[in-house]
């Protein structure tokens, strides 16, 4: 959630003297080869100052997370509609418009894949050189044939997920700025090193000679997590040698914008006639479009969570990942976890009713023992306390219909985890200092909105004692602040204050060590506090010496929160897990078929509790999106083609559809490695299956596929009521 006061400003709203304006064309055809480009016509009007061309980049054109399978501007052939191939800086935006519209393209058009299945069969084009299996996983443990067998009660079905649109307040863009041989890149994005390094790979210029300053940013949810339009502002920057500004339009956000992973899930899950969990099968199949993105971790979580905090006898989960031509998937909150969340929830809701047992009780006597190993079999580094996050859950109003309404609850368990999987990034520093009077956090996380700054002053007056009027965050600048890793996978909160913890004691030591010198009494009688130092021994609301007295020399420390991953396990798993319960109340229209959801109770396991206002915006943030993504959003695409090209066209909650959410956070578990435990996406994960189990709830109508088709219930209604 981004606050806006009368003194925020986006990124994209700074300007610079001589700024030029950049628009960027796209690609028309979801796959096709580019046959020729001319570019005479664009260069030819007044006040363009620049067309580039894939031909035009000095150094690397491509990028990407774990595969760089994606231009910046493509050569030879493009893949999605939206696809860039040329972009061009002139003196207004209305210029450069005109400037796109005259560069002539030769199109010669290939076969679309927009079905990932038919994009995995045998015989089947390829989007890439290599197969369009981009990704796939695979776990066994037991024999499921046998556990199978021993079931009293088997629930088998197929649940799909939909692709989602992160529509947040300020779209893609950057402003890049040269001087001096240098360029400075003012972008919204998580990592702002990382960033760094990839524009300077692209234009083939020493990594210290270009600054990236991704923070702060007008919201993201995993849409800003990798490149959008920082590349190519920065090579027409490069290319003019003036300041240039490129914002993408809604359009193109909608057309290239990351969005939400599509699943399909087949899940079989059984139990015996004791009520315990028994075999459970589960087959993913991810729809990534063009690019790799995120997609292969988004898999991996998917599987890691496929299995829940519960205890199986015996499990067998595949997945794939398939290259299409439907646009980019990529992160977004919830991270393949909640799709496959949504699917187990409602079969162990489906399993619960099987055998009468209410479905609290169910998953208490099915939960894995908090010193358990994980899903995968790895070693964990603290308990996540599922059993004190479902204890603490509030009990639902009974399903009962009022007039036209029928309204019901639902609940909802989960864990999500915290950081990466081994080979990280998971280990990131940040730096306390005392300088020019101030006490200075640096980190190179950015805030995304989601409270980081609020958090790393809290996190500084509890760990050094000052007051938080004098704590400066500087975060998310690639000059400025150390390289902290990136803000993903809920682990900022956690990184910040173990680092700020590891470089707490020695920065304490500093400072009381100068001022014993100043002052001439024993550091063991002086103590931090409001303005400076204060003496132990002489109370006084002043301080003995204020943070004006260290100006001369300043002091900095660097602290590092090392990486928390599993020594053991199998494939990509973690080390760290939050445990997260929820209780939603619904109400469906059996007039429209529609759902509103009313009400969310959530309990979330985070340790010390940082700054409550954040945790709550987030948690509440989370579970508005999760209500958009059961009960309204779809962007579907046929033959590479998204059906809506705007928000005129795409159902997203707005201020209308909210509801009371109750954040009632366990701060109270035992001290372990992890510290406060990150909130920033298990909102979404515990949110969207609550809700959908509460619909099963109020109406007996299995959410198989999402979102609720007011026309499918309605057909249900009329053949239960």
């Amino acid at each position: 959630m981004t606050v806006l006061t009368p003194g925020f400003r986006f990124l994209t709203d700074i300007s610079a003297p001589g700024l030029l304006h950049a628009a960027v064309l796209r690609s028309p055809h979801p796959h096709a080869e580019i046959v020729a480009i001319d570019i005479t016509a664009a260069m030819a009007l007044p006040g363009v100052r620049a067309v580039v061309t894939a031909a035009d980049i000095p150094g690397r054109n491509a990028f990407g997370v774990r595969v760089a399978d994606q231009p910046y501007l493509c050569a030879g052939k493009v893949r999605t509609v939206g696809d860039p191939v040329a972009a061009v800086a002139a003196d207004s935006p209305a210029i450069a418009r005109c400037a796109v519209e005259r560069i002539a393209v030769r199109w010669k058009g290939l076969p679309v894949l927009g079905d990932p299945a038919a994009a995995l069969a045998e015989g089947a084009p390829s989007i890439h050189q290599t197969s369009n299996l981009l990704h796939s996983t695979r776990y066994r443990r037991g024999d499921l044939a046998a556990a199978f067998n021993r079931s009293a009660h088997v629930v088998e079905d197929v649940y799909v997920t939909p692709r989602q649109v992160h529509h947040f307040i300020e779209p893609e863009g950057a402003v890049a700025i040269p001087a001096d041989g240098s360029l400075t890149v003012f972008g919204p994005g998580h990592w702002a090193s990382a960033e760094a390094r990839d524009i300077a790979a692209m234009l083939a210029l020493p990594e210290a000679q270009v600054r990236v300053v991704a923070s702060p940013v007008g919201g993201s949810y995993g849409g800003k997590d990798c490149l959008h339009a920082q590349p190519l502002a920065a090579l027409l920057a490069h290319v003019t040698g003036r300041p240039v500004r490129l914002i993408w339009r809604r359009e193109e956000s909608f057309a290239i914008g990351v969005k939400r992973h599509p699943f399909t899930i087949r899940m079989r899950s059984g139990a015996d006639a004791a009520g315990r969990l028994t075999a459970h099968e589960v087959d993913l199949l991810a729809d990534t479009g063009a690019y790799a993105q995120h997609g292969p971790e988004v898999l991996d979580t998917a599987h890691e969570n496929a299995q829940g905090p519960y205890a199986w006898a015996a499990v067998d989960l595949s997945g794939r990942l398939a290259y299409t031509n439907n646009g980019i998937a990529g992160a977004m909150r919830g991270f393949g976890g909640v799709q496959v969340q949504i699917a187990l929830e409602q079969q162990i809701d489906r399993l619960a009713a099987a055998f009468g047992i209410s479905p609290c009780a169910f998953r208490q006597q099915n939960l894995r023992s908090e010193s358990a190993t994980g899903q995968l079999g790895q070693t964990l580094a603290a308990p996540a306390w599922h059993s004190r996050a479902l204890a603490a859950l509030p009990r639902g109003a009974p399903a009962r219909r009022a007039g036209r309404w029928l309204t019901g609850s639902g609940i909802a368990l989960v864990e999500k985890n915290e950081g990466f999987s081994p080979g990280g990034p998971n280990a990131g520093t940040s730096v306390l200092a005392l300088v020019d009077g101030r006490i200075v956090v640096r980190t190179g996380l950015s805030d995304l909105g989601q409270g980081l700054t609020l958090a790393a002053t809290h996190a500084a007056t509890r760990l050094i004692g000052c007051a938080m009027e004098d704590v400066t965050v500087v975060a998310g600048d690639s000059l400025l602040a150390p390289d902290s890793g990136p803000v993903a996978a809920s682990r900022g909160a956690g990184v910040l204050w173990r680092s700020l913890a590891s470089a707490a004691p020695a920065f304490l030591a500093t400072v009381l060590s100068r001022a014993s010198q100043a002052t001439g009494v024993p550091v063991d009688a002086l103590a931090m506090g409001a303005g400076g130092v204060y003496s132990r021994t002489t109370p006084s609301n002043r301080p003995l010496i204020g943070w004006a007295a260290f100006a001369a020399a300043p002091i900095a420390v660097t602290g590092l929160a090392p990486a928390i991953v599993p020594p053991d396990g199998e494939g990509a798993c973690h080390a760290l897990f939050t445990a997260c319960a929820a209780m939603a109340e619904v109400a469906v229209d059996s007039f429209t078929g529609r759902v509103e959801v009313r009400r969310m109770v959530i309990v979330p396991v985070t340790g010390p509790v940082l700054d409550t206002t954040a945790i709550t915006g987030q948690l509440a943030g989370g579970a508005s999106l999760a209500a958009g993504l059961v009960v309204s959003e779809d962007l579907p695409a046929e033959q590479g083609r998204f059906r809506a090209s705007n928000l005129d066209g795409y159902f997203a909650p707005t201020i209308a559809d909210a509801f009371d959410c109750d954040v009632r956070c366990i701060a109270d578990i035992p001290p372990d490695v992890a510290g406060p435990r990150g909130v920033g996406e298990i909102g979404t994960n515990v949110a969207a299956p609550a809700i959908a189990n509460a619909v099963l709830a109020a109406t007996g109508f299995v959410c198989r596929r999402l979102p609720v088709d007011p026309q499918a219930m309605l057909a249900h209604l009329g053949e239960t009521l």
